[in-house]
């Protein structure tokens, strides 16, 4: 028994004398290899401390390499938490602050002025509109802990009692607290230091260098700073960056990659390619010692984000967006103030996007400061039309039913229907636009004929309708990278979900693009690219590919051609529709007197939707343009959609689409003397 005891203290003893061992060999390793520089630099009265170096973000190019958006060299002010007065001391805080304030603004510099209160001319404080998000951060519990009903005045004078601020003027107290207020969001610390001015001269730079017991804990910085080469070029699809929020910070890893400090995609391929634009921040160790010498070796490189390479064409782009700009401010001059449009163009054979342009627009290198401004404008300027909003098509669906009847047998090519201009079902008379009298398939898509396509309509049945609709991917996504509109595909489902019934008479009104249809300018551009290479379908996109920044320009990325649906199309069927799209475009068609000057034959059908605006408890109704194109004719490489808002017809609005073609077939004028020589010999088709 007692040798039992024995064996148990033992043991015991044992177990301890371990449990010591190996706490005093983890508190030398702590000491000698975790913290061994710290102890290394206080035995020799120098402090050492680790600070972040930013990483460059990736370059975005178009699809010759042309920059679109770039980084540029620049100086910044920042706050450094190991030198800059504590936070208890508010006065030394304020003095160092408004001072700093002061400077820049006599230099006609900008500051990062964050808080959402402004003070009135009678020296009130209001909130600053637009920045709900803010002022509830404001009076939560994080921060000033206030009722959600407190004024703008209950928030100053709280914040002006937390800083100690009662000797400052209004003006000058809101706006050191603004200065505070940034601090605390963005975690001012040793390791987040903060940012005071974005950007100055070397000048202003210098002085703060100079001056430096004056600015304690007050320094300049080289950065980089997010730069549009042209700031009006597709800021709809290039998007912005800006500073991280709590709520995207506490989303995934991004605690393991962001600080509170960081900059992050907040729209378009800025966001869609944030995790390769990012880049890696570099770690460097500052030495500083009592006799005030401070000296740094870099330990870690930052390593610049990858290059995005894009689809666009820039200078398709900017004809792009330019010919739609003039077609629109001329609507504009005749009275239609709220004219808007968009215009997308696709490559046939691949589904890349050329451009995709939307006006009204903005600057993206001036967005935030005339985000306000923006966000108020009527005509919606933020809004990318091009991707996201949806459009009654008009007579531009026509060859889609067309195609439907012919390949379900519900008429064939020599089929006719009379058109006396009226069409009566169900007790509703329905309207052509003109008496055309016999007509079949291909004259019936030259001539716009509402009474060809009812009866078609009527023939086939809306759900056939939308089998073909479906294929040619109207009222679904594309597959572009970016946030789209799906559009709605008018029917019985979509009917039925919305709580209302579907009648006879809202098939042939389908079947000539009106009733519950609307989609996309892209997915109008899908769809007649489509007809264009004759059945196959392809997923869109803009991106082209991602490179390393390195001299090595690893491919980390790229984006192969895919196909999303093929059609098995009569080739009888498919011609009958092109002859009638390519008569449109051809000599006497409805888009002739913008395309006639053009080095190639182009299709198109153009499109008139009637809408109606709810204006003063009123409606008014006004028409939208609409056009589908491509070219050449006879050998297709490009194919277009664009609406404008307030447009008469499709046909007003073709001199945007003949811009982009004079464009792309000048730059490809190897192909396009061929295509000439070609589209000669076809010239019995084209009518």
């Amino acid at each position: 028994m007692k040798e039992k005891k024995k064996i148990k203290r033992s043991t015991v003893l044992i177990i301890i004398t371990v449990i010591v061992a190996l706490a005093l060999i983890s508190r030398l390793f702590y000491i000698q290899i975790i913290k061994g520089d710290y102890y290394s630099s206080v035995g020799t009265g120098t402090i050492a401390k680790k600070v972040d170096i930013e990483a460059s973000r990736g370059e975005i190019l178009d699809a010759s390499g042309t920059a679109l958006v770039f980084n540029d060299q620049t100086t910044r002010i920042v706050f450094d938490a190991s030198y800059f007065p504590s936070s208890t001391d508010n006065e030394a805080r304020s003095d160092i602050i408004i001072k700093l304030i002061n400077f820049l603004e006599s230099q006609k510099e900008e500051w990062n002025d964050d808080l959402p209160i402004l003070i009135n001319k009678k020296g009130q404080a209001v909130f600053e509109k637009n920045r709900k998000e803010e002022i509830d951060y404001l009076k939560s519990e994080k921060y000033l802990d206030l009722n959600d009903y407190a004024t703008a005045q209950n928030c100053f004078d709280a914040l002006v009692e937390m800083y100690g601020l009662e000797d400052y003027s209004p003006a000058e107290a809101r706006k050191i607290a603004s200065v505070r207020y940034g601090m605390v969001v963005g975690a001012f610390s040793v390791q987040n230091p903060y940012v005071f001015a974005d950007r100055v001269s070397d000048k202003t730079a210098a002085y703060i260098e100079e001056n430096k017991l004056v600015f304690q804990g007050v320094g300049a910085e080289a950065t980089t700073v997010r730069q549009y080469e042209d700031g009006t070029l597709c800021p709809h699809l290039l998007g912005n960056i800006g500073p991280i929020t709590a709520e995207e910070l506490e989303k995934g890893n991004n605690k393991e990659t962001y600080k509170l400090t960081d900059n992050i995609g907040k729209s378009g391929i800025e966001k869609v390619c944030e995790s390769y634009l990012k880049g890696e921040r570099g770690e460097k160790t500052v030495y500083s010692t009592s006799s005030g010498e401070v000296s740094s070796v870099v330990t870690t490189e930052p390593v610049q984000g990858n290059t995005v390479t894009l689809t666009l064409d820039a200078n398709m782009q900017r004809v792009a967006q330019n010919a739609l700009k003039n077609k629109v401010e001329k609507l504009r001059s005749a009275g239609h103030n709220k004219a808007a449009g968009a215009v997308v163009a696709l490559d046939v054979n691949s589904g890349s996007v050329l451009c995709a342009a939307t006006y009204p627009s903005y600057n993206n290198n001036t967005y935030f400061k005339n985000y306000s401004k923006l966000a108020k404008d009527p005509t919606s300027p933020l809004w990318d039309r091009a991707l996201m909003s949806s459009y009654a098509p008009g007579s531009t669906f026509k060859p889609c039913v067309a195609i439907a009847g012919l390949e379900e047998g519900v008429i064939n090519t020599s089929t006719t229907f009379y058109c006396n201009k009226v069409f009566e079902i169900s007790g509703l008379k329905l309207k052509c636009l003109g008496y055309h009298g016999s007509e079949n398939v291909s004259n019936a898509i030259n001539d716009s004929c509402n009474i060809f396509f009812y009866n078609t309509g009527q023939l086939l049945g809306i759900n056939k309708i939308d089998k073909y609709a479906t294929m040619f991917g109207l009222g679904q996504a594309t597959g572009i990278e970016l946030p789209e509109s799906t559009g709605i595909l008018a029917g019985i489902t979509e009917r039925t979900a919305s709580g209302g019934e579907w009648y006879l008479g809202d098939t042939v009104q389908a079947s000539i693009g009106q009733s519950d249809h609307v989609f996309s300018p892209l997915q109008l551009a899908n769809y007649c690219a489509t007809i264009a290479n004759g059945g196959t379908r392809y997923e869109t996109h803009i991106i082209k590919s991602v490179t390393s920044y390195d001299n090595t320009k690893t491919v980390l990325d790229k984006t192969e051609p895919k196909v999303a649906y093929k059609m098995s199309l009569n080739s009888t069927n498919l011609q009958a529709v092109k002859r009638g799209m390519e008569s449109v475009g051809g000599p006497g068609g409805f888009c002739w007197e913008a395309f006639k000057k053009l080095p190639v034959r182009c299709a198109a059908k153009t499109g008139t939707a009637q809408v109606k605006e709810k204006v003063n408890g009123y409606y008014h109704k006004y028409d939208n343009g609409i056009l589908i194109t491509y070219a050449p004719a006879d050998n297709p490489k490009i194919a277009i959609a664009q609406v404008v808002e307030r447009a008469d017809s499709g046909s007003s609005t073709a001199e945007v689409s003949a811009a982009i073609y004079k464009y792309y077939f000048a730059k490809n004028k190897q192909g396009t003397k061929q295509n000439n020589k070609t589209s000669k010999k076809n010239n019995s088709l084209l009518g």
